[in-house]
């Protein structure tokens, strides 16, 4: 299995994430079968948040199907990380270079309806809609990187006790 860490940075808001979501997943979605359904989630998706420039895919599937989407969704360029320490997901990536530039996608394979499903989708709704929980969040997230936490592992250590009181309060509404 190849590594899960990597080195990380953080980026004013592009609005071009919503676009590059909606391009890679018609890409993806031409290879899968119907009854699939796609998420734009993650920092990227929340209209001037500060993130990672990798957009985060969410597929959602019927229970049964994902080691067929897996497959298919790894044959178009992704590499496939395994539950990735969250039980109920696949999650995949794809990095692509152009230049000095690094393009970055992530899948998140869960089963449509599912807790994690239902809490990433919470989430994002959660940090749309509240402008404090997005500063927030945010406030975190610069914290994390000034501290020294510019790899993935560590990154996502630091933030995570805010993560989940958000998503506590986001799954609460």
């Amino acid at each position: 299995m190849p590594d899960l860490d990597e080195p990380i940075h953080l980026s004013d808001y592009n609005s071009s994430w919503p676009e590059l979501y909606l391009g890679e997943m018609h890409r993806i979605a031409r290879a899968l079968p119907p009854r699939v359904y796609f998420e734009h989630i993650g920092s990227t998706s929340v209209p001037g948040m500060l993130a990672k420039p990798i957009v985060d895919i969410m597929i959602g599937v019927a229970t049964g199907q994902v080691e067929r989407i897996r497959v298919k969704v790894g044959a178009l360029g992704y590499e496939d990380m395994g539950e990735a320490g969250v039980t109920g997901r696949i999650y995949l990536r794809r990095r692509l270079r152009s230049g000095s530039l690094i393009v970055g996608f992530n899948v998140a394979l869960v089963e449509r309806g599912g807790v994690i499903w239902t809490s990433n989708l919470a989430l994002r709704d959660h940090l749309r809609a509240n402008p404090e929980a997005a500063r927030e969040y945010t406030e975190v997230k610069r914290a994390a990187v000034e501290s020294g936490a510019t790899s993935l592992s560590l990154y996502s250590e630091y933030k995570r006790k805010c993560v989940n009181r958000l998503m506590d309060q986001a799954m609460r509404k």
